[in-house]
C-alpha cells in the first residue's frame, strides 16, 4: 500500500484484534506491510484517528463569555466595540458582528425616528388618545390629514443603526434637519381620496401657507368631502400663527385639535414613508430638482386607495398604543 495513506476499516480492525492478542507494534507491522510510526499513531488515538483537527488557534470565547454578549446585545444599547470595551472580551468586534449576525433573536436595525417628549408632552398625548379611543371608523374617514414632507437629490436623510433584538419592538430617536438641495410639498388625503400635491418654493411662511390651502385644500374639501370633515394639521409655527387662524374662522373650518410631537399619530406620516421607498427604491439618486420632482409626482399618483384606507383604519389602533405607552412614542 502506498506510503502516507490512512489506515483501511479492516487494517484497523486487525491492528486491534492483533494488539489484544498481545502482538508487538513491530509484529503487526510486518505483518500489515505498514510502519511502526502508523502503527503507534493510531494505537495512541483509536476515537480520533482519521478525523481532521480543527484549523487555526482554539477559540478565546467560553460559554460564559457569549451568553453575556449576547445578554448584552440584547439591550440594544452598545456598538460591537463598546460590548467588546465593556464586557471585556478577548475578541475583536468583527467577531463579535460575526456572533451577532449568527444569531436568529438579534438583527442589526435602523432606529425609527420619533421627536423628543417632554413629560407634558406624554401626558396631553395619551389624553388626547383617551378621548378618540370611542372614535369609529367613520369618524375617522372625515378627517382631513395633512403635513409637509421634504425630499433630498441623494435620497432621505440616514437613520442610526443598533442592533435589535427581534423580539422587541423597534426603538426610536430624535429626528434631525439635513440642508441641502432638496423639494418640499404639501399633501392631504382623507379616506381612500387625496388632494393634489402642492410644490413649496423658497421659505414658508403664513401668508404661503394660506396660499397653498386656497389652491388646494379648499377645492378638494369641496369636491370630495361632506359636511362633517375636519382639519388636520401638526403645530408647525406657519400653521398655527394669528393670520392662520384668522384664516380658518374665515372660511369656517373646522380644525380637529392636535397633540405636540406626534407624528406617529398622524397616517399621513407613514404615507410619505411610502412614498420615499417608492421615489427611492434601489438607492436612487436624482441629478436635479426637475427629475426628483417628476418622480414624487408619480409616486403619489399611483397611491391606491386600499393604502390610503388602511392608513385611515390604524387609527384606533395607533390610541390604543398610545394609551398603553403612557402618551409615549409607538410604533407607527
Amino acid at each position: 500500500m502506498p506510503r502516507g495513506t490512512h489506515l483501511s476499516q479492516h487494517e484497523q480492525g486487525q491492528i486491534q484484534a492483533l494488539r489484544l492478542n498481545n502482538w508487538t507494534i513491530r509484529r503487526i507491522a510486518a505483518h500489515i506491510s505498514r510502519s511502526r510510526n502508523v502503527m503507534a499513531t493510531f494505537l495512541r488515538n483509536l476515537g480520533l484517528y482519521g478525523k481532521k483537527k480543527r484549523p487555526g488557534r482554539p477559540s478565546k470565547r467560553t460559554s460564559t463569555a457569549r451568553r453575556a454578549l449576547l445578554r448584552e446585545a440584547h439591550k440594544g444599547h452598545l456598538c460591537s466595540s463598546k460590548l467588546v470595551k465593556t464586557l471585556s472580551l478577548p475578541v475583536t468586534p468583527s467577531t463579535v458582528r460575526g456572533i451577532l449576525r449568527a444569531t436568529p433573536t438579534i438583527q442589526y436595525s435602523k432606529m425609527v425616528p420619533a421627536p423628543m417628549m417632554l413629560p407634558r408632552h406624554k401626558i396631553a398625548r395619551e389624553q388626547w388618545c383617551r378621548e378618540k379611543v370611542t372614535w369609529t371608523v367613520s369618524d375617522w374617514m372625515n378627517v382631513v390629514w395633512s403635513d409637509e414632507k421634504k425630499f433630498n437629490l441623494d435620497g432621505p436623510d440616514g437613520f442610526g443603526y443598533y442592533w435589535h433584538d427581534l423580539r422587541t419592538d423597534k426603538r426610536m430617536f430624535s429626528k434631525r434637519q439635513q440642508g441641502g438641495d432638496s423639494v418640499m410639498v404639501w399633501g392631504a388625503f382623507s379616506g381612500t381620496k387625496k388632494c393634489e400635491l402642492a410644490v413649496l418654493y423658497g421659505k414658508q411662511d403664513a401668508i404661503k401657507y394660506i396660499d397653498t390651502l386656497e389652491s388646494y385644500l379648499l377645492p378638494f374639501v369641496d369636491q370630495e368631502m361632506g359636511p362633517s370633515w375636519v382639519f388636520m394639521q401638526d403645530g408647525a409655527s406657519i400653521h398655527r400663527a394669528r393670520r392662520t387662524f384668522q384664516w380658518f374662522d374665515e372660511e369656517e373650518i373646522p380644525l380637529l385639535e392636535w397633540p405636540a410631537k406626534s407624528p406617529d399619530l398622524n397616517p399621513i406620516e407613514n404615507l410619505w414613508s411610502i412614498l420615499a421607498r417608492t421615489v427611492y427604491a434601489h438607492q436612487r439618486q436624482f441629478k436635479d430638482v426637475d427629475e426628483l420632482l417628476e418622480v414624487i409626482m408619480e409616486a403619489w399618483d399611483e397611491v391606491s386607495e386600499e393604502c390610503l384606507e388602511k392608513l385611515v383604519r390604524s387609527m384606533q389602533k395607533r390610541c390604543f398604543e398610545c394609551v398603553m405607552a403612557k402618551g409615549g412614542p409607538t410604533k407607527y
